[in-house]
């Protein structure tokens, strides 16, 4: 259990936010291990034997980018803090993020939303916009889980980055010129502009999305990648392929730990696999930001699915081409995360 230093109240150990008052909640520094951990080496693109699906151990990879944090212009005053919020009548479920929260509770564990008062009130730190009020904005969810700058969404595309300055300026994993965004028929459209890191939206938890061969997704400070299983088709001219695939197997997934460098590798078959860090096929005990039980992957009908499984910090896929979003979606880009507004 982690104490609040504010105000005392238990929270379980992979909470962000003291379910009591909201504050950030202190973190243990997670170790790291020497010991390589179980699986097949990313170079090993063929399993060699066949039976269930194991229970092997991941460590924790370097990921391209930390988990999210916000950067605010130096400039701008410090937020006004949080109204208190109602505290949560039993079996209530968060209305921002949809997680359930604990009888007795003032807020949300996973996002950091006061219960029963909606979204906590914008701080003074939002970033000034030139002209009227737009419809569609992009909104800084800083790490304690208030909003921070905003930036408004006209119906023109509207390019971030680095080169945008702001709270932008500052953080690394951001390209240059890292996305583009314009609102579009009451939603807002994103298109990544190839940054090195991506755009990740949040999927909501306990329901599939289907994703496809070479997607990449991202639960806790892992990036993972996902490929369909080559069946190893016979050449043009009949000649037999080596390294002939298990029978069952359909798929894996490696750990991206650089450019163009992948990690360890985990074959999947049958029903698929659960991914966590106390519980499942496929565990990362070291990743303190992963849940006891926080994803599942699986093939119905020749199709690939993930599902979040009710995790504290979600999980976020990769967006490919041009992706409209809805109020309330969540993205991250680079160290920060942001909140869709239309």
């Amino acid at each position: 259990m982690i104490v609040c230093p504010k105000c005392s109240k238990e929270n379980q150990d992979h909470y962000k936010f003291c379910l009591g008052c909201g504050s950030d909640l202190p973190r243990a520094e997670v170790p790291t291990s020497n010991t390589p951990p179980a699986g097949i080496a990313a170079t090993e693109r063929e399993v060699a034997s066949t039976g269930e699906m194991p229970q092997v151990t991941a460590a924790a990879a370097t990921s391209p980018s930390p988990p999210p944090t916000a950067a605010t212009p130096s400039s701008a005053p410090a937020p006004a803090p949080a109204a208190p919020a109602k505290e949560a009548p039993s079996g209530s479920a968060c209305s921002n993020c949809g997680a359930g929260i604990p009888p007795g509770f003032a807020f949300c564990g996973s996002c950091g939303t006061p219960i029963g008062g909606g979204a906590a009130p914008r701080p003074s730190a939002a970033v000034p916009a030139s002209g009227p009020q737009q419809a569609a904005s992009l909104i800084l969810i800083q790490p304690d889980g208030s909003e921070g700058g905003i930036v408004e969404i006209p119906e023109s595309d509207v390019a971030v980055g680095r080169d945008a300055g702001g709270f932008f300026e500052s953080d690394a994993y951001l390209s240059p010129r890292h996305a583009v965004f314009r609102a579009q028929n009451g939603q807002i459209v994103v298109r990544d502009e190839i940054s090195l890191n991506g755009v990740f939206k949040k999927i909501m938890p306990n329901v599939p999305v289907e994703i496809k061969s070479g997607d990449v997704f991202r639960m806790g400070q892992e990036l993972i990648l996902f490929e369909a299983i080559d069946k190893g088709a016979d050449g043009p001219d009949g000649t037999k392929r080596m390294g002939s695939p298990i029978a069952g197997l359909w798929g894996r997934i490696s750990l991206i730990v650089g450019k163009g460098r992948l990690g360890n590798a985990f074959p999947i078959g049958g029903e698929g696999v659960i991914c966590g860090r106390e519980r499942g096929n496929i565990l990362f005990p070291e990743d303190g930001y992963i849940s006891g039980v926080h994803m599942r992957i699986h093939a119905e009908t020749g199709k690939y699915y993930i599902t979040d499984l009710g995790s504290s910090n979600g999980s976020y896929l990769r967006l490919r081409g041009e992706t409209s979003l809805n109020n309330g979606d969540f993205i991250l880009m680079g160290a920060q995360l942001f909140r869709i507004q239309t």
